[in-house]
């Protein structure tokens, strides 16, 4: 691969140029530099290699109808029924938090782990809040644990800390550079007081040193703010960086819900129905509240599966657990979830990880779902306290069973993607491949970079020797993400049909579906 050398406006010029035009046609001949180059293809027996026929068969009118991460099924009648993950709620998200700090750098940052253990910060909020956030340095550790205390201010630093506090909230093993927050959800406020938000006042914050290196990075000091460091009240300009969330999740509704489509053939020529069906939406304030999305899908017996994410965390990228629901059809706006002891009512989690630190990792989502030889395969994205490892897990249950989530045997993790861990990855979607008799997995990898490629992984059992096999890069667009492909109702390819989809594009909003055929090389 040749290495172009350019001056600096051209490269910014050029990279621009790239930027625009990925969305409409693929990358040019040459990458800008070796940073965007994409690997050079491998290819072996079994790899699919995607033919130059894809097409976009879904384009989002406006920012509010984007679709993303689908289960789709190839039915025997050769229609196709594909349940993609949609916008939910009113807005879906919370906006950018409020910075409570003026100018200046403010020093820093405040190490409290040595000469001292504490910070606070004192504030005058003249409307309600939904948390209250601090930028914290770890010294790169990930072992950093602080606990926070939330006061209403009482006259003075030391009767104030004195008192009892409103809300507390223990931020165990941070990762090094982290917006830390303390809210009226993770405190467990909302559910003693039934106030989505802290009420306007002045209140203190004050942040103590449980172990390891804790500490927070400074900023200018703002308007109606005082700072202490290790009880000390800082002078001047010196004050931690701080910032403030007013929306709370309450007001904006959930994020993703999860909408069903047909199509009219198992082709990229095809149509969409414009039925607008929503199968799965989060349940309100329970374990799936804030979102439901990307969902896979199998029949087992009488009843169509769907395995989901959902979390009771607005953020998107933490806090995430599966769940799952069944409808006796495909096009079912009445999916029964699964409670914990079976079908209907209240969601419970099916699986959910042992989060060292909440609001800071993924947790488990993003499912692939197969049913072979009478066993039900789910595979999963697990991250619970390894920076940017994404793992794939499996669970797996006797699909006969009709309370299969009860009985599910965890087989921990079968896809080791700590060679992927400097790089932005999807998830694994995972399928059994008939005319190959094995397990195959495909994701993408540098999602969001014009250097995107696909990484082909394969397995005999679908439970040990799981190896990457391969990597795509011809015929596909850049900063693709979500990749699936299209199976039938086991989770299963046939030599009928070799589709594989994913949406492409620099910003969800605007995120387009691709389809491309493919065929297995020899």
């Amino acid at each position: 691969m040749k290495k172009l050398v350019f001056s600096i406006q051209v490269f910014i010029v050029t990279l621009l140029a790239v930027q625009l035009t990925s969305c409409e046609g693929f990358p040019g001949p040459e990458p800008i530099s070796e940073q965007y180059a994409r690997p050079e293809e491998v290819i072996v027996p079994g790899v699919p290699v995607v033919k130059g026929d894809g097409k976009s068969i879904y384009q989002p009118a406006s920012s509010s109808d984007f679709r993303y991460a689908a289960a789709m099924i190839a039915n025997s009648n050769g229609t196709m029924s594909a349940w993609f993950s949609t916008p939910g709620g009113t807005t879906g998200s919370l906006p950018a938090a409020t910075s409570l700090n003026g100018s200046g750098d403010g020093g820093g940052p405040y190490p409290m782990h040595s000469n001292g253990n504490s910070g606070a910060i004192k504030y005058t909020f003249n409307q309600s809040f939904y948390g209250w956030i601090v930028d914290c340095p770890g010294w790169s550790t990930n072992t950093a644990c602080f606990h926070w205390e939330l006061y209403q201010w009482n006259d003075n630093y030391i009767s104030t800390v004195s008192g009892t506090p409103i809300a507390q909230y223990d931020h165990m093993n941070y990762a090094d550079n982290s917006s830390l927050e303390i809210n009226t959800n993770n405190s467990g406020y909302a559910d003693e007081t039934g106030n989505v938000k802290f009420p306007a006042g002045t209140y203190l914050l004050y942040m103590e040193r449980i172990s390891g290196t804790p500490g927070c990075w400074g900023a200018g000091i703002g308007e109606n703010m005082t700072v202490w460091h290790n009880g000390t009240e800082l002078s001047g300009t010196q004050a931690f960086r701080t910032k403030v969330q007013y929306v709370s999740p309450a007001d904006v509704g959930y994020s993703a819900q999860i909408r069903y489509y047909t199509a009219s053939s198992v082709t990229n020529d095809l149509t969409w129905s414009e039925d607008d069906i929503v199968a799965v939406a989060p349940t309100d304030k329970k374990a799936d509240s804030y979102y439901a999305k990307d969902p896979a899908v199998v029949k087992i017996g009488d009843y169509y599966y769907m395995v989901y994410t959902g979390s009771t965390t607005v953020v998107e990228t933490t806090d995430n657990e599966l769940f799952v629901a069944r409808s006796a059809t495909p096009d079912g706006e009445n999916w029964e979830k699964w409670n914990g002891t079976g079908w209907g009512g209240d969601p419970a989690a099916i699986v959910s990880a042992n989060l060292t630190a909440e609001e800071t990792f993924f947790g488990v989502g993003e499912a692939s779902l197969i049913v072979k030889d009478g066993q039900i395969y789910l595979y999963y994205t697990y991250n619970d306290q390894a920076i940017d490892v994404y793992d794939i897990h499996l669970a797996t249950a006797n699909a006969s069973d009709s309370n299969w989530p009860a009985a599910l045997s965890d087989k921990g993790k079968v896809i080791d993607r700590n060679k992927f861990a400097a790089n932005s990855v999807s998830g694994c979607d995972v399928k059994y491949v008939e005319e190959l008799n094995c397990f195959q997995a495909i994701h993408g990898v540098n999602v969001n970079e014009v250097n995107t490629y696909l990484a082909i992984w394969q397995s005999t059992d679908g439970i040990t020797g799981w190896e990457q096999i391969g990597i795509v890069t011809d015929n596909t667009r850049v900063r693709l993400k979500y990749p699936r492909v299209v199976g039938n109702d086991q989770g299963h390819v046939t030599s009928a049909v070799h589709l594989l989809t994913y949406q492409y594009g620099i910003s969800r909003s605007s995120w387009r579906t691709w389809m491309s055929s493919y065929q297995y090389a020899e």
